[in-house]
This record gives structure tokens, C-alpha cells and sequence, in this order.
């Protein structure tokens, strides 16, 4: 807590696109494990909670589900800018779904 009894803490949802290759890329032959992917570009849509440090310019820690051909539940570690946009790197932790 600082001074004027905030918390330097937060926590909010969060929705993101995921770019890249979901699972190393071992579905290329079916066209990648994305939502889509144009140009061999998979793209997720990324659906969960973020928990974070500092409201203006902090850290991001996000538990959530990748949407695509295949599902994955995936935590993400970044960055963000006032709370709005962050881009960070997602492991995924275990299949859903493909």
C-alpha cells in the first residue's frame, strides 16, 4: 500500500490475440492450431484474468484459455500501459480441447 491507502496491486479481466504457434506448431498439416491462420500466422483468441503491479506501467501475470483449433488453458507473463494494452508471452500449460 502506498501512502494515500491504495493498493499498488491490481486485478481485471482480460482479453487478448494470441500470434504465433500454439503447441510448437505440430498441427501444420491441418493449417496450424490457431482460430486461423493467414499466411501461416496462427492467431488465438486469449479469454481470462490478469493480475498486475502498478496502474501506469507494471508487470501482468494472466491465468487463461486460448481459443483455437486447439484449446489450451495458458498463463501469460508481460507487461502493460495504464492498465489498457500489454503484450506478453504465453506457455501453455495443459490441451482443452484438438
Amino acid at each position: 500500500m502506498n501512502k494515500y491507502g491504495e493498493s499498488i496491486f491490481f486485478n481485471a479481466p482480460a482479453i487478448g490475440l494470441i500470434v504465433g504457434d500454439l503447441a510448437g506448431g505440430k498441427d501444420k498439416e491441418k493449417g496450424g492450431s490457431g482460430l486461423i491462420s493467414p499466411f501461416g500466422i496462427d492467431l488465438a483468441i486469449m479469454l481470462g484474468w490478469t493480475f498486475g503491479i502498478f496502474k501506469t506501467f507494471g508487470f501482468t501475470l494472466t491465468p487463461a484459455i486460448a481459443i483455437g483449433r486447439m484449446g489450451f488453458i495458458v498463463i501469460s507473463f508481460g507487461i502493460h500501459f495504464q492498465q489498457r494494452i500489454g503484450f506478453g508471452i504465453v506457455i501453455p500449460i495443459f490441451p482443452i480441447w484438438g
